[in-house]
């Protein structure tokens, strides 16, 4: 049970409740049910921004309330591999989104309702002591209705998919992470899909002190992690292109 005090939306009680199943010393699923309750941020009401393209929040803005479920499991094959899988579904009453008005101005709004359901599936592997590997799948579908009845909400990822190497011992720490997107809306995206890698190294000096090189985007994708174009094509928010950082790190 949680409790919330709100000093502009008062009290409420969340209840979660969930039922776990082990089968043996390698596998177990489980089953968990919950109340939400989500108070608007602060951006959410108060955001105030005028100009050539205004960006508003709204004071008067309801808490988002509904419930989530979600069902998985976990299994380890052998030694050296683990599988994870769940599926989740939730029903929000209230939901705070953003939305362009199709001309040059950006409101917070309260969706009548909103309805979200996906699947996660993951699997982690080590080779030996030094090095390990993972992979993932994440699928989500998000619809809203506005009153107009339930649409597909286009700003969302529907398909993505992770995998990477990490090696280590003593002195070093080398990572490969690969990130792809699928299934965009290319009214709220740059493009139908995309695909990042990032390469790390890490160097131990001693107990205290390490340096690192850290790659990102080597391909230099054009992405963006939120939805929303302007009238040129191009993604409100996007993310850098290739870059580096080197560094080091003391700890004391």
């Amino acid at each position: 049970m949680r409790y919330d005090h709100h000093s502009k939306y008062g009290s409420e009680v969340t209840p979660k409740v969930a039922l776990n199943k082990k089968f043996d010393e390698n596998s177990n699923a489980y089953l968990s049910w919950g109340r939400v309750f989500n108070a608007p941020t602060t951006d959410d009401l108060f955001w105030y921004q005028p100009g050539m393209y205004p960006t508003y929040g709204d004071p008067n803005l309801k808490p988002e309330k509904g419930y989530v479920w979600t069902f998985g499991g976990n299994t380890k094959l052998n030694d050296k591999t683990d599988i994870s899988a769940s599926v989740f579904y939730s029903d929000i009453k209230d939901a705070i989104d953003w939305v362009w008005d199709g001309g040059t101005t950006t409101q917070a709004i309260n969706v009548n309702k909103e309805k979200r359901r996906g699947l996660e599936l993951s699997l982690n592997h080590d080779f030996d002591d030094n090095l390990s590997a993972y992979a993932s799948y994440t699928y989500v579908q998000v619809k809203q209705d506005k009153g107009y009845g339930f649409a597909k909400d286009l700003t969302t990822k529907p398909n993505i998919y992770r995998a990477g190497l990490k090696y280590k011992n003593a002195d070093w720490l080398f990572t490969l992470n690969a990130n792809a997107v699928t299934g965009q809306s290319e009214k709220q995206f740059v493009d139908s899909s995309y695909f990042t890698l990032d390469l790390g190294a890490q160097y131990k000096i001693n107990d205290n002190a390490k340096l690192f090189i850290n790659g990102y985007n080597l391909t230099n994708a054009r992405y963006a992690e939120f939805g929303g174009l302007y009238k040129n094509g191009e993604a409100k928010y996007p993310m850098a292109g290739c870059s580096f950082i080197i560094g080091a790190e003391y700890t004391f």
